[in-house]
C-alpha cells in the first residue's frame, strides 16, 4: 500500500502541476477554453469572469498538484484533489457524450486530447485520487504548519507571477498556431500546420558544422547562418489555421496579404472598446514609425467595423501614404478578422506582430512596443525568430529546474529537519520527566 499511495501521489502531482502551469502560462487562451464551455452550457453571459477564473483555476491545480506531490497538507489537499478530479471527470464524461466542445483544453494550448482521451486521462486519476484521499492519514507531515505555509506562499507567489506576466505582458512560451516561427502562406493553404526545424551553421579552425537549438555551440564558435527546413508535416486531415482577412469593403484579401515579401506588421485589436485615448496615441506613433522605415502596417481587428471605426476614430478611407500621414488612421489601414483568431495572433489587446514573407516572426505586448524599428528589420528574420524559440526553451528549463528543486530538494531537507525537530522535542519532554535530585 505504501508504494501504491507513492505511485498515487506522483500521478496526481505531475499531471496537476503540468495542467495548471500550462493553463496559467497562457491564461487568456485558457478564458477562450471556458468561453467555449458556457456558451455550450447557454452561460455566455458570464463571459466577462472568464479570465479571473481561469487565473484561479489554473493557480489552484498548479498547488494541489505541488502539495501532494511534495506531501504537504496531505488531509486537506488529497480531499481538494478528490473534489476537483470528482468534477471535472463528470463534464468530460458529459463532453465525451455530447461533444459541445472539441478538445477539454485541460493541457492548455500544449497537449491537445480528444474528450474520450480525456475522460479515460480523468478516471486513472481518480482512481489515484481515492486511494490518496482514503489513505490520508497514514502521510506523516514534513514540515512544521509555519514551514508548510511557507512553502505554499512560494508556490502561489510563483503561478500567480506566471499568469500577471502574460496578462501584462505576452505568455512566456507560446503554444498557439500562431507561434514565432508559423508559415501562414502554408498552414493557411495546405490545411495543415507545418512543423519546420531551424538549424545553425558555426565554424571553428574552418570547419562547419551545423547546432540544433538543443546544442548551440560556446562562443568559441563564429555563427556563419541559419536554415529553417520543413521536418513534418502535420496531419492531413487537421484543419487549416482560421486565418481570415477582410478590407472594408469585405474583400477577402488574406492571400495577397500574406505574400507580400516587404516587412509586415499588424496591430491586433481584439477589443475596440478598450483602447482608449493613449493607447491610440502610441498605436498611431508605432505605425508612424514604422511607415517611415518602409514596413506595411495594418490594423488587424477582431471587432465589428461599426465599433472599430468609433474606438479608433478613423478617418475617411484614404490610403496611408507613410510618415506623411502625421498619425492619421483611416478605414484603408484596418483589416477585420473574428475575434478568436485576433486574440489568438496576439494576446495582448493592441500587441504587434511582425511578419516577413508569410513568416511570423516576433511579437510584441502593447506595453512592449519595440523602440529600434530600424535595427530590427535590418537583422536577418530567421535570427530573430530562433532567438524567440531560443528564449522559450530556456524559460521551460529554468521553470521545470525551479519547480523540481523547490519540490525535491526542499522536501528532502524540510523532512529531515522536521524530524530534527520531533526528535528535540523528545529530549526536551524527557528532560522535564526527569525528577530533580
Amino acid at each position: 500500500m505504501h508504494f501504491l499511495r507513492a505511485v498515487s501521489r506522483f500521478i496526481i502531482g505531475v499531471v496537476f502541476i503540468v495542467s495548471g502551469f500550462l493553463k496559467a502560462i497562457d491564461p487568456m487562451g485558457f478564458s477562450l477554453k471556458m468561453n467555449e464551455y458556457l456558451n455550450a452550457f447557454h452561460l455566455g453571459f458570464l463571459d466577462f469572469a472568464t479570465v479571473p477564473a481561469g487565473v484561479l483555476l489554473a493557480g489552484a491545480e498548479f498547488i494541489i498538484g505541488v502539495a501532494v506531490l511534495k506531501g504537504v497538507k496531505m488531509k486537506f489537499f488529497s480531499t481538494a484533489a478528490l473534489y476537483f478530479i470528482s468534477f471535472f471527470t463528470l463534464l468530460t464524461l458529459y463532453s465525451a457524450v455530447f461533444n459541445p466542445v472539441k478538445d477539454c483544453g485541460c493541457f492548455g494550448e500544449a497537449i491537445h486530447l480528444t474528450n474520450w482521451e480525456t475522460f479515460l486521462k480523468n478516471i486513472v486519476l481518480l482512481g489515484c485520487a481515492v486511494l490518496i484521499y482514503m489513505q490520508r492519514a497514514k502521510f506523516k507531515p514534513i514540515a512544521i504548519p509555519f514551514w508548510e505555509n511557507i512553502y505554499l506562499g512560494c508556490y502561489v507567489f510563483f503561478i500567480l507571477s506566471i499568469s500577471a506576466y502574460a496578462l501584462v505582458y505576452l505568455p512566456q512560451i507560446d503554444f498557439g498556431n500562431f507561434r514565432a516561427g508559423t508559415d501562414l502562406v502554408e498552414s493557411v493553404n495546405t490545411g495543415a500546420e507545418m512543423e519546420y526545424e531551424t538549424t545553425f551553421i558555426y565554424s571553428k579552425k574552418g570547419k562547419e558544422q551545423e547546432f540544433t537549438l538543443n546544442n548551440i555551440p560556446d562562443s568559441t564558435w563564429t555563427f556563419v547562418e541559419a536554415k529553417t527546413r520543413l521536418v513534418n508535416a502535420a496531419d492531413p486531415n487537421s484543419e487549416t489555421i482560421n486565418f481570415i482577412l477582410k478590407n472594408t469593403q469585405g474583400v477577402y484579401v488574406t492571400d495577397s496579404i500574406m505574400r507580400i515579401t516587404s516587412p509586415l506588421f499588424f496591430i491586433s485589436v481584439y477589443h475596440a472598446e478598450g483602447i482608449g485615448a493613449k493607447r491610440l496615441k502610441k498605436m498611431k506613433r508605432m505605425r508612424d514609425s514604422l511607415l517611415v522605415n518602409r514596413a506595411q502596417v495594418f490594423i488587424l481587428s477582431g471587432n465589428a467595423p461599426d465599433q472599430t471605426e468609433k474606438a479608433l476614430g478613423l478617418a475617411a478611407d484614404t490610403p496611408s501614404s507613410g510618415a506623411g500621414n502625421s498619425g492619421r488612421l483611416t478605414t484603408a489601414d484596418i483589416l477585420y478578422t473574428d475575434y478568436k483568431t485576433a486574440l489568438s495572433f496576439n494576446r495582448s489587446n493592441a500587441g504587434l506582430v511582425y511578419i516577413n514573407e508569410g513568416i511570423i516572426v516576433n511579437k510584441w505586448s502593447k506595453d512592449n512596443y519595440p523602440l529600434r524599428i530600424r535595427r530590427i528589420l535590418a537583422q536577418d528574420p530567421e535570427i530573430v525568430t530562433a532567438n524567440v524559440v531560443i528564449k522559450e526553451q530556456i524559460f521551460v528549463e529554468i521553470s521545470i529546474a525551479l519547480v523540481l528543486f523547490m519540490i525535491l530538494i526542499l522536501r528532502f531537507i524540510s523532512k529531515r529537519l522536521y524530524w530534527r525537530y520531533l526528535r528535540r522535542l523528545e529530549k526536551d519532554k524527557e528532560r522535564e520527566n526527569v525528577p530533580e535530585v
